[in-house]
């Protein structure tokens, strides 16, 4: 797939200017309602994660190869942070731990807002405020675990046992709604809603360690709009009593698992058509960001995925970012806990709430980069260049239309990994190229806010399952009313480019040019298209029930984690954990050099990366 300039910059019009993009040009599209004022980021909506202005000039370095004029620093920090999310974040709260609340810290983002993809969105419905996350939103419970973490927790004052939420939609069965499938007539030759979706309550059987109740499951099959030999194969399959692999030796066995795409196995093992290939195809977006082809047998039997008798029981990788184990433990997800380091590190930004750490905090965004404050967080800046001398780093980045150059004793990279090489070409080679090969997972989290959910409850669902509609998911998220009351649907939709055989970097790449050539005009189009197909059965309308659209667009999501799939992935972990000591006093922090998604990761980078700074180097 061949990527032009337009489809990069997402068709805007972008004139540059000494290397610099229009001031205007790094805010994101979208509207806040009034109530709200004009720079609060996290009630705009329209197009939002990457969103415009955020990788321009990113791009210009990585993929036309520009070059900048040098300018004179004019300020000079203990520590500068190249990217606010969690990690970086972390990195400047554990900064101050090791070496005093007094060092002087600035945070450059590209991002008009912070926390990285742990993004907080807000809607106001009648009056209603509605909190949801845009990115980054469960904790699986390992990361209590975790040194790293646990400092970090203690240290903000957030207890997990208290916040840990209850199952998602679980205060929705307990009204009497359960879970559906929608078939599309292109893929299934006609359009058919099913009530229950007995083969997610299957896999949730399996990661709970619990027995399947497959009662349900022959009668669904067959109201199902697929071939009998694909129903027959899903039973065979479901079952568990046959071993698809029998005969094959033990170590065989075990490479074949850790080397077979799973949808490689459901064909030539388990005996699925195409259309049974569509229906378990999009399964594991969540968790992998890829479908079944793109993920080993062994990756889905990790998320209880089947594959017959004489199989490993689900465990799950404590490198994934979400999936079976992973709890919302806030409204806004681990928005949250960006919120609370934010408040500790700049307090005088927080309007409201004790010390950012609650959901209802409000935060004045004028203060994060206040003069004379010790810690200042500067949005909408992306670093170009970071220089390494002898006793001092220079970085370089965009900021309001202009170069500015700043000196520090420590640099802290918490960015995007795949950057970290042409923001730091003295890295050495083999860290360079590793850093490079951690192709991050494009995604997009679309929240709506709906005037009701008359309609869910008319066909008594809560989350729909679609396997190869472009949202493949969406589920109602908690809500304190009845169907009167608003609230907020959850859609999510991973580009994979389904049954191309193509390795996972190339699907993330050719992803990902896909999310940044879309405009938000065509995504909101599809979106309201999409619902009002699926749900028209039950009177829903979207020109009448939506009140809001907030697209968070993550061109650059999941962090790459390497698979046994990929030969050359052998030594990548290792490699990426060598990348992350950087050089001189610059360290790399962020989930991509751990080959983890995870907020456990990122966490833990960001301490691994400051305590191995020197005070005096």
């Amino acid at each position: 797939m061949s990527i032009t300039r337009r489809d990069f910059l997402n068709g805007t019009a972008l004139t540059i200017a000494a290397g610099m993009a229009p001031a205007t040009l790094l805010g994101a599209t979208g509207t806040a309602p009034p109530a709200y004022p004009p720079n609060y980021p996290p009630a705009l909506t329209g197009l939002r994660g990457n969103h415009a202005g955020t990788f321009t000039l990113a791009h210009s370095l990585a993929r036309e190869g520009a070059s900048y004029p040098g300018v004179l620093a004019d300020e000079a920090y203990d520590l500068v942070v190249v990217g606010g999310g969690i990690s970086g974040l972390s990195a400047a709260w554990f900064y101050q731990r090791k070496f005093g609340a007094g060092r002087r810290i600035l945070i450059l983002d590209n991002h008009d807002d912070f926390g990285g993809h742990a993004k907080r969105n807000e809607f106001t419905v009648r009056g209603q405020r509605l909190v949801t996350y845009g990115g980054s939103a469960g904790m699986p419970p390992s990361a209590t675990d975790n040194a790293a973490v646990q400092a970090l927790l203690a240290g903000l004052g957030l207890a997990p046992a208290a916040q840990a939420r209850t199952r998602l939609g679980e205060d929705y069965e307990r009204r009497g709604l359960g879970r559906a499938m929608f078939f599309d007539a292109e893929h299934f030759g006609r359009d058919q809603w099913l009530a229950g979706d007995p083969f997610a309550a299957f896999v949730d059987a399996r990661n709970q360690g619990v027995p399947p109740a497959m009662d349900k499951w022959p009668a669904f099959l067959a109201a199902a709009p697929l071939p009998p030999a694909d129903r027959q194969a899903l039973q065979r399959l479901t079952r568990g009593d046959v071993d698809f692999l029998a005969g094959m030796p033990a170590p065989a066995r075990g490479d074949y698992l850790r080397d077979t795409r799973y949808a490689a196995f459901l064909r030539d093992k388990a005996g699925l058509g195409l259309a049974g290939l569509r229906f378990l195809r999009s399964r594991a977006l969540d968790a992998y960001a890829l479908d079944a082809d793109g993920i080993s047998v062994a990756q889905a039997l990790a998320i209880g995925l089947p594959a017959g008798a004489a199989m490993p029981a689900p465990s799950v990788d404590a490198r994934l970012g979400s999936g079976p184990a992973a709890r919302l433990w806030f409204p806004d997800g681990n928005a949250t806990l960006a919120r609370a380091l934010v408040g500790r590190l700049v307090p005088e930004a927080v309007a409201a709430g004790r010390g950012g750490a609650v959901p209802d905090a409000r935060f004045d965004y004028g203060k994060l980069d206040q003069d004379g404050k010790p810690v200042r967080i500067r949005l909408n800046s992306t670093a170009i260049a970071v220089e390494p001398d002898v006793r001092i780093t220079r970085v370089t980045y965009g900021w309001q239309g202009n170069l500015r150059r700043v000196e520090a004793r420590h640099v802290v990279v918490a960015g995007y990994g795949m950057m970290v090489p042409f923001l730091l070409p003295t890295l050495p080679a083999p860290a360079k190229a590793a850093l490079r090969a951690a192709v991050k997972a494009p995604m997009i989290y679309t929240k709506v806010a709906l005037d009701n959910w008359r309609a869910f409850d008319a066909l008594k669902t809560w989350r729909v399952h679609a396997p190869t509609m472009p949202y493949a998911d969406l589920w109602l998220e908690p809500v304190a009313g009845g169907p009167e009351a608003p609230v907020v649907l959850h859609m999510l939709y991973v580009p994979t480019v389904p049954d191309s055989g193509m390795a996972a970097r190339d699907r993330f790449r050719a992803g990902r040019a896909l999310l940044l050539g879309t405009p938000f005009d065509v995504m909101e189009r599809d979106i309201r298209a999409q619902l009002d197909r699926m749900l028209a059965p039950a009177g829903f309308r979207a020109a009448r029930d939506i009140r809001g659209i907030t697209v968070n667009r993550w061109a650059h999501g999941y962090s790459y984690m390497p698979s046994t799939l990929a030969a050359d992935d052998a030594g990548l972990q290792a490699a990426l954990a060598q990348a992350g000591q950087g050089l001189g006093n610059i360290r790399i922090a962020g989930a991509d050099v751990a080959g983890s998604p995870s907020v456990t990761s990122a966490i833990e980078q960001a301490q691994r990366a400051v305590m191995s700074l020197q005070a005096d180097i």
